[in-house]
């Protein structure tokens, strides 16, 4: 996992010592003074080394202040200065960066606090198991799956991956009820039969074997993602038409008004997890430059900086990156992270906030194309005094 390129702590004074010493233990400006009024991920620790508090911030400075209530003012919060030994702060450029220090860090000085990340980042799946020919939605924080089967996502709620699960019954007339599929084919028929809609494996009246030939088909239609699997059909619609097949065009269209009813914004990058890495493109500290990562097998890695008009480097990038990339693997610490990574890939951004980060999905074989596009975004200059970012992780 990445490290921070520098941290700037400060060891605050033993105040029961402050008679003996020759200078006060802290400036009359407060401690805050010796940070950066900037964006980052702040640490407060205890005489014992001890974490008091882990936090993502778009301004270092205030923060800090106001934990340390240093203008003395009544506040909800607690005041930290008391029990505060010293305190570290991680400069970042973004906060798609302080979040994953957080999470990183929360692994290993605060489980609570990560058990809290990870329900609060967690993203549905969809897990399609061959082998009983059923599909059940799972969450990031919470997956468990056998050999053999199949992962897909993200999808932005549990609601979202059960529209997708649904619309794979629909189109391929997969089994709505697996306990008596599993009875099969001794199995109770359902209304579905009667609608013509079911060629009820369960009872016996369609082989097992055909059935699981569908339920491979639409496998590959989930893996596939909505957005392609709509162009799949589309293309299809439109060669049954050109061959004058009317019955398989309007098959087709049938089956992609189903698909084209799913809810984009929550389902657009949903497709097969096992082949899944990016790249992300973030602002760095120093105005002008892009940070690029690759998140793959070993984490969420940062691969390079490029100035505003680096060309060499930006014409060598993908293939740079493309070295990188590797499937992310299913072991929760890399569930966790793509969890976080999805979470601020599916926020859409407002017109008040300019979106600066950029997840370029490694599925799709064009993300070079809008590399440059996502570079220049990160690279653009913004208020030092305003937290232009999409969102960001709430101080806890």
């Amino acid at each position: 996992m990445f490290q921070p390129q520098y941290t700037i702590s400060h060891e605050r004074q033993d105040q029961r010592n402050t008679e003996t010493q020759d200078t006060p233990a802290d400036p009359p400006e407060g401690v805050s003074c010796f940070f950066p009024a900037t964006r980052g991920v702040v640490e407060f620790q205890a005489h014992d080394g001890s974490t008091l508090l882990l936090a993502a911030t778009g301004h270092i400075r205030d923060f800090i202040a106001q934990r340390l209530n240093e203008a003395g003012e009544p506040s909800a919060k607690a005041d930290l200065a008391p029990v505060t030994a010293r305190i570290h702060a991680h400069h970042t450029g973004s906060a798609l960066e302080s979040d994953l220090f957080v999470l990183e860090r929360s692994r290993t000085v605060d489980p609570d606090l990560h058990a809290k990340l990870t329900h609060q980042n967690r993203r549905a799946l969809l897990v399609l198991c061959p082998a009983t020919g059923t599909w059940r939605t799972a969450e990031t924080n919470t997956l468990q799956i056998a050999q053999g089967e199949h992962v897909i996502g993200p999808c932005l709620t549990s609601k979202s991956a059960q529209q997708l699960g649904e619309t794979l019954d629909d189109v391929f007339e997969l089994c709505r009820f697996p306990k008596e599929l599993a009875l099969a084919p001794r199995g109770t028929p359902c209304a579905y039969k009667e609608m013509g809609r079911c060629p009820a494996a369960c009872d016996g009246s369609e082989p097992l074997e055909t059935y699981h030939q569908r339920f491979t088909q639409a496998i590959h239609a989930a893996k596939l993602g909505p957005v392609a699997w709509a162009a799949h059909l589309k293309a299809d619609m439109q060669q049954a038409s050109a061959d004058l097949d009317f019955e398989a065009a309007a098959h087709a269209k049938r089956h992609l008004d189903a698909v084209s009813a799913l809810p984009r914004d929550t389902l657009a990058h949903a497709a097969s997890l096992h082949t899944f890495a990016c790249v992300i493109v973030t602002p760095t500290p120093r105005t002008g430059w892009a940070q690029c990562w690759a998140f793959n097998a070993l984490g969420c890695i940062p691969v390079c900086s490029i100035e505003l008009l680096d060309n060499e480097l930006l014409h060598a990038l993908p293939d740079l990156l493309r070295a990188h990339l590797s499937p992310m693997g299913f072991d929760q610490p890399q569930l966790d992270r793509f969890a976080l990574i999805a979470r601020h890939w599916l926020t859409k951004p407002t017109k008040q906030r300019k979106r600066r980060v950029t997840i370029l999905d490694a599925r799709d074989e064009n993300w070079p194309t809008n590399l440059r596009h996502a570079i220049d975004a990160a690279q653009t200059a913004s208020d030092p005094g305003h937290d232009d970012e999409e969102h960001t992780l709430l101080p806890v």
